[in-house]
């Protein structure tokens, strides 16, 4: 405990308080002694008379020992000692957490007041020295209090002071906050990057050297090692971002460049490539938006005119289910392109009469009835008129008209029987007995039957065809029954 000074002298000046209190005491019996001189007489008649020899005997009140009087000087000197035994507590306490490293002129102020304190004291201004006491425990107890407050403002200072290339203001200031709180993160950052701080300093300023010389490669190594020394460095964060945004654009238009020749010269995959490389460095460039779109209808007509070229090609190849498929890929990408759309037309008819006619070269024994016959006779018209006519078409018109000459010849045609059979041909008639019978017949397969009493009946196909003469078919009855 912090002792006064003047306790010794106040121990031995305390004895000296009991002669006023005995010089007190006796003015007090004087004046009762007094009073009792002149009211006494007022009273005669009062039965108080007999009583007044012993109310006559003053008894002196009983004076209290020095050891046993309490005075407000000694209040104040328990308080103050109080006090004092409060502050070498607290100041203890704050000793712990290094407060004499990180208080500063506060903690000075009122390490001062209690040195007032003391100083008072010892000359018996109780008062003031109170005021003083309270005021320095105040004090440190609004230090400590504000001392996450000060860890703030060290680790702010000491940033600003790295971000204004301070290297030893910044480690002052970080070392401070550590002595409030030796594991807090940001303050032991903080010291790391004030060490460092020199070399990134370095690297910068090469870094600024070689962008003005003209050399943003060489600047950009140098602003990475920078950064990469320090990534909270936002001097060197900026200065690397400018420099790449140079050597951005640089590339940029570089890549347009290229964009713009390769289109001009008709290379259109190598300007898409450029281009997307464009766009790359500046994702949603107006610029680079409206050339895509040019190259993208650049490409539209490349890809319609080739699709018209091929279909060209197929149609005089008479291919025409690959020519309809060139035209419908042109109308998938561009629905009014009038070639795609007459050529679809086109191509559709003759798909059509090309399935028409293959049908008819299929089974062209269907021609010798008359409906099939008269829808190749339709047929035909129809083929005659396509223009133009290749090759293929030509073979095909030519082979129809010898079909539907063959299916509408007439051929002479000889039946033999033995009188005794009776014939009949279907679509023909009853020929009835006979032993041979003459027959204009056209082209065609036709059912002849015979029947006779007692012998089975016959059926024969009568396959009359031009080109063979006159032909002879035999028809009777010849196996009984």
């Amino acid at each position: 405990m912090l002792t006064p000074p003047d306790a010794t002298g106040r121990e031995e000046k305390t004895p000296s308080r009991t002669v006023p209190l005995l010089v007190l005491g006796c003015g007090l019996l004087l004046v009762i002694a007094a009073l009792l001189v002149i009211f006494l007489p007022l009273q005669q008649d009062s039965p108080i008379i007999a009583k007044q020899p012993e109310q006559q005997e003053f008894h002196p009140p009983v004076t209290q020992s020095p050891a046993d009087q309490v005075t407000p000087n000694e209040d104040f000197v328990r308080e103050i000692d109080r006090l004092m035994e409060v502050w070498l507590q607290k100041q203890a306490e704050a000793e712990a957490v290094n407060i004499a490293v990180w208080g500063g002129d506060r903690y000075t102020e009122a390490v001062s007041l209690v040195k007032e304190c003391d100083r008072l004291f010892g000359e018996q201004k109780y008062l003031p020295a109170k005021s003083s006491c309270e005021g320095a425990i105040d004090k440190l107890d609004t230090l400590i209090a504000t001392r996450d407050t000060l860890l703030e403002e060290a680790i702010a200072a000491g940033t600003l002071s790295l971000e204004q290339g301070d290297p030893n203001a910044a480690a002052g200031h970080f070392q401070r906050a550590l002595a409030i709180k030796a594991d807090d993160e940001k303050a032991i950052n903080g010291v790391r990057r004030a060490g460092q701080l020199p070399a990134v300093l370095s690297f910068l300023q090469d870094g600024l050297t070689m962008e003005q010389a003209g050399d943003p490669e060489g600047a950009l190594l140098a602003f990475t090692a920078a950064a990469n020394l320090d990534p909270d460095f936002e001097p060197a964060q900026k200065a690397l971002d400018r420099v790449r945004a140079k050597i951005a654009e640089k590339q940029f238009q570089q890549a347009m460049s290229r964009a713009l020749q390769a289109m001009a010269d008709g290379k259109l995959s190598a300007s898409g490539s450029a281009l997307q490389e464009a766009e790359s460095i500046k994702p949603g460039d107006r610029t680079v938006h409206d050339l895509k779109q040019e190259l993208a209808r650049t490409r539209l007509a490349s890809r319609l005119s080739s699709l018209r070229q091929d279909a060209e090609q197929l149609e005089q190849k008479e291919s025409w289910a690959e020519a309809l498929q060139a035209c419908e890929e042109a109308l998938s990408l561009d629905s009014h392109a009038a070639f795609a759309v007459s050529c679809k037309e086109r191509m559709s008819l003759r798909i059509d009469l090309s399935s028409r006619l293959n049908a008819i070269f299929a089974k062209p024994e269907r021609l010798f009835e008359d409906g099939p016959l008269n829808e190749a006779r339709q047929t035909l018209v129809h083929a005659s008129a396509m223009t133009p006519r290749g090759p293929i078409l030509t073979s095909q018109i030519n082979q129809l008209g010898k079909l539907i000459a063959q299916a509408e010849a007439e051929i002479e045609v000889v039946i033999l029987s033995d009188g005794l059979t009776e014939v009949v041909v279907y679509h023909v008639g009853r020929l009835g007995l006979f032993q041979e019978k003459s027959l204009v017949l056209r082209t065609g397969d036709y059912i002849a039957t015979g029947s006779r009493n007692g012998y089975r009946d016959v059926r024969q196909t009568l396959k009359v065809r031009p080109g063979s003469g006159k032909m002879a078919f035999t028809v009777r009855c010849e196996e009984p029954i």
